[in-house]
């Protein structure tokens, strides 16, 4: 009876004690010269998420030429079409481990008027905006939650500020009460109205963090770095709903010289529910 009762409890153990690694990752777009060219950056990005074992990633500016070299190992997979009204263009994907997570469920919508009309624009936006959501499951515990990753606009506050309330819009129907995160490049800082809104129904993971937050503050560098002067502009977030413990929150400044994974430092928080 001991043997049985001790079995229960270290099987408690590994049911609940299994910490996700969640991850805001703009990776920008291709284009840049070199040594942060695309072709550089890629081995740079590999690195990151096998250092830190990333569980699920919210990318944004991802294109599919972008993609496929992430993908052609088969350890992660990707849900989420671009942002034009034909699909292409860059995306808002969401990356998963493929033997830890199972998908149940996807889509993407756009951040406008007309959310379910591809490539639509409102609130003067530079260009179209998109949120991608995934239901997942994790296989070890069979756990499922629901994963939100956006990019708002860099120009129109209007549209940042409609464009987070449109996704909390949609939060209920979509999340039904699981645990979720919302992880993105909101473009605006910690005060602003978008993340202040955004707030009323989620909390900043940095906020709630078990352990002191790791890494510069600002997750904007342009592929500069002096950590005597560690970049301010916090503009990266991952966003959890109650219930969700964060035991640690990084921002992974890592690079060699002036080779940079991308012009942003990914964000990452590790999380129990």
């Amino acid at each position: 009876m001991k043997r049985i009762g001790l079995f229960l409890l270290l099987l408690s153990f590994v049911v609940v004690g299994q910490p996700i690694r969640v991850c805001s990752f703009n990776v920008r777009c291709p284009g840049d010269r070199a040594p942060n060219n695309w072709q550089a950056r890629v081995p740079r990005m590999r690195a990151v998420l096998d250092k830190y074992k990333l569980d699920v990633i919210g990318m944004q500016e991802m294109t599919d030429r972008q993609l496929k070299p992430l993908l052609e190992d088969g350890v992660y997979e990707s849900v989420g079409v671009g942002r034009n009204a034909d699909g292409g263009g860059e995306k808002c994907n969401i990356m998963f481990l493929k033997k830890r997570f199972s998908c149940i469920d996807s889509g993407t919508f756009a951040l406008s008027e007309t959310p379910d009309k591809p490539g639509s624009r409102s609130w003067k936006t530079s260009c179209p905006r998109i949120c991608t959501w995934a239901r997942l499951k994790d296989k070890k515990n069979g756990k499922e939650f629901v994963f939100f990753n956006t990019h708002l606009d860099h120009v129109s506050e209007e549209a940042r500020v409609k464009g987070s309330a449109l996704i909390l819009e949609r939060w209920d129907s979509i999340a039904k009460g699981l645990p979720c995160f919302l992880t993105g490049d909101m473009n605006c800082r910690p005060n602003s109205k978008a993340i202040t809104q955004i707030k009323t129904k989620l909390t900043n993971s940095k906020d709630i963090s078990e352990t002191p937050h790791e890494g510069s503050i600002g997750t904007f560098h342009n592929y500069r770095f002096n950590p005597e002067k560690p970049p301010t502009i916090e503009i990266d977030y991952v966003f959890v709903s109650q219930g969700i413990k964060v035991l640690k929150h990084v921002t992974i400044n890592d690079h060699e010289g002036n080779a940079f994974p991308s012009d942003h430092f990914p964000v990452m928080a590790e999380v129990e529910f």
